[in-house]
């Protein structure tokens, strides 16, 4: 058998919380907020006093509520007004962002009276309900109650019907309700018969201040400060006003101004700036359906100097408490610091302030964080350049270099890059060199390849090759070769045609003892120009027959020989098999090593080839090149 969920007693006070039920001044603020998403341009508010002796009632001409409607948003608990009704309401053909998200406001009528009564016209239907407290199977209950004559077309007034103990008077309602719902001028809140202005919020609460610019025109700016900060900052940030108008909506977002102050912090949740900028509406600056502004030279000029006002008045507010956090920061690092030395200390504490004020999402847990990557930054070699790398980024880069760090360690990323950035300089030497005329450009090539065995496929990745200086003897004394230079160069032969370079991988007994040679690769590179025949893949084989007869290698050894050059003979470039298919004479042109090797990098050459460490690398070879041009003629 089912059973439904109790409710406790103060299920209501936990679930709203207990300043909406209880306190006077956020359960109004609560209230007009409902009002003004309900897309109202007017509120009534009666306010009980001991003068007055009337019952407190507020009454808006908004969307009012059908009976379908109120029973469906009264009745559900955690009500979502964002998914069920949209973000925004329709306010004279203008969209109105509303405040309201979680629906808990509609319980602050409570605040004034043990159970209160909603009244509601919209569509020709006109309803009321009292709202009475409860407990066991339902935290609330709705009682209809008779239709009664309602003087407006549309709109909803919440009333009590007996006297309210509020302890706060109407004129600090009024202060209240100013320091918060007056950056719509088309919308306005009657307290007691008396319209709400600027007049009503206290002196300390207030603050006026103008900015005369060289054209001769004036920026009024009012600042509104609560004090105490609210639960968010949605009747809060910055409005733009044009000939008593509203322009967008009041907000810290709009424009930038979130750079100057963090969403999250009390001070959005206490500041509001109202800047009054009437001279622009003679001016192209103001959108057609003044929900902004267009970017005219007017506007930018006056965004800046509103800009700068704001930071600084923020930044005023929040000095202590900026001096405060640095503190904290200096003595969390104080063991690292004793390591600086004193200009380096103070070096650290200008960069962290200046940091500080100009990022203002920056929490403190994220400062302790950046403090400590400066103290890293003084103590390593390269100082403060990398933040210099960063200051060169977007926004796009540094979330795509968050990114990487998320996905890779460090020390891996580097690695893989490391690897990546030889494998590009080789295949840049190759197209550069490969085609060169001159036989001293093939010279410097061969030991590339001591590097570059991955391009001839995936298998030479997973073995480790070393370079075989006995076996290039031997080839170099085979062809009795006494070019200048082989002496410097022992690990690979000079001929007078071609390059010959040997790199083997040896074989190894049970006990890890080498027992000759499993695998050996020589990579010949022919002179430009000489072409690849019948005798130049002869040629690899008398080097394999020589070291075979000299017990260099055995018969078992797998031998791959990969001859290279810029001209193959058509009937000459398929494989050459010897010694049972052990060893592989294999011809391939210039050209089609550098396509292997960038189709083994992924076609990533094409893409990084612009890469800075390849454009270093090619600026020193061309400036390498002019100075020897200039030795050469000082030298004639």
């Amino acid at each position: 058998m089912e059973q439904p969920c109790l409710f406790g007693a103060n299920f209501l006070e936990r679930f709203v919380g207990k300043p909406i039920l209880h306190d006077p001044k956020i359960a109004i603020v609560e209230l007009v907020a409902n009002a003004w998403d309900a897309g109202a341009s007017q509120v009534k508010i009666t306010w009980p006093t001991t003068d007055n002796e009337q019952f407190f009632s507020i009454e808006d001409n908004g969307t009012g509520l059908t009976e379908k409607e109120f029973s469906s948003r009264w009745r559900t608990l955690a009500y979502d007004r964002i998914e069920s009704q949209g973000s925004t309401v329709l306010v004279n053909s203008k969209k109105r962002t509303v405040f309201g998200k979680n629906g808990v406001g509609r319980f602050a009528g409570f605040c004034f009276g043990d159970s209160y009564y909603v009244a509601s016209n919209k569509d020709g239907e006109h309803i009321e309900y009292e709202i009475k407290p409860g407990s066991g199977e339902s935290p609330f209950s709705l009682v209809k109650h008779p239709e009664e004559a309602y003087v407006r077309e549309k709109g909803t007034r919440i009333f009590v019907r007996d006297f309210s103990s509020v302890k706060i008077g109407e004129q600090e309602v009024r202060s209240e309700i100013g320091m918060r719902f007056l950056t719509d001028p088309f919308f306005t809140c009657i307290v007691n018969g008396v319209a709400v202005d600027f007049s009503h919020i206290p002196k300390e609460n207030i603050e006026y201040k103008s900015i005369k610019l060289d054209s001769g025109d004036e920026i009024e700016i009012i600042v509104i400060d609560t004090n105490d900060a609210d639960k968010t900052t949605k009747q809060h940030g910055v409005a733009w006003h044009v000939n008593g108008r509203l322009v967008g909506e009041a907000d810290w977002k709009s424009y930038g101004f979130d750079e100057i102050i963090d969403g999250r912090s009390t001070e959005a949740k206490r500041h509001t700036f109202i800047i009054n900028a009437d001279f622009l509406a003679s001016t192209d600056s103001v959108k057609k359906d003044w929900t902004g502004f267009n970017s005219t030279a007017e506007f930018e000029l006056v965004k800046g100097e509103v800009f700068d006002f704001v930071k600084s008045h923020i930044h005023g507010q929040t000095r202590q408490k900026r001096e405060r956090v640095i503190s904290n920061v200096k003595r969390a690092h104080e063991v690292k610091l004793r390591n600086l030395t004193p200009l380096r200390i103070e070096r650290w504490e200008e960069f962290l302030t200046e940091i500080q004020g100009e990022c203002a999402n920056l929490s403190e847990k994220d400062l302790l964080k950046l403090s400590g990557v400066l103290i890293k930054m003084e103590q390593s070699d390269t100082k403060y350049s990398l933040i210099n790398k960063l200051h060169e980024l977007n926004s796009d880069q540094i979330d795509n270099l968050h990114n990487i760090l998320a996905d890779w360690s460090l020390d891996l990323a580097k690695e893989v890059l490391d690897e990546l950035q030889v494998r590009l300089k080789l295949l840049d030497e190759l197209q550069e060199r490969v085609l060169d005329v001159n036989t001293r450009e093939v010279q410097d090539l061969q030991p590339l390849f001591y590097q570059g065995l991955w391009i001839f496929g995936p298998e030479y990745e997973t073995i480790e090759f070393t370079s075989n200086i006995g076996m290039t003897k031997v080839i170099q004394e085979l062809f009795k070769s006494d070019i200048k230079g082989s002496r410097n160069r022992p690990d690979f032969a000079i001929l007078t045609d071609s390059t010959v370079g040997s790199y083997s991988y040896h074989k190894y007994d049970e006990d890890g003892g080498e027992v000759g040679i499993e695998r050996l690769v020589i990579v010949e590179l022919k002179k430009p120009g000489i072409p690849i025949s019948t005798d130049e893949k002869a040629q690899c084989w008398r080097y394999v027959s020589e070291l075979l007869r000299r017990g260099l290698i055995s018969e078992d050894t797998k031998v791959t020989c990969f001859v290279l050059g810029s001209e193959i003979d058509t009937f000459e470039r398929g494989a050459r098999k010897e010694n049972n298919d052990r060893c592989t004479i294999q011809p391939l042109g210039y050209q089609v090593v550098i396509s292997r090797a960038k189709s083994r990098l992924l076609k990533l050459y094409d893409r990084v080839k612009g890469a800075p460490f390849l454009e270093e690398e090619r600026r020193l070879k061309e400036s390498n090149e002019q100075n020897v041009i200039e030795f050469g003629r000082k030298a004639k």
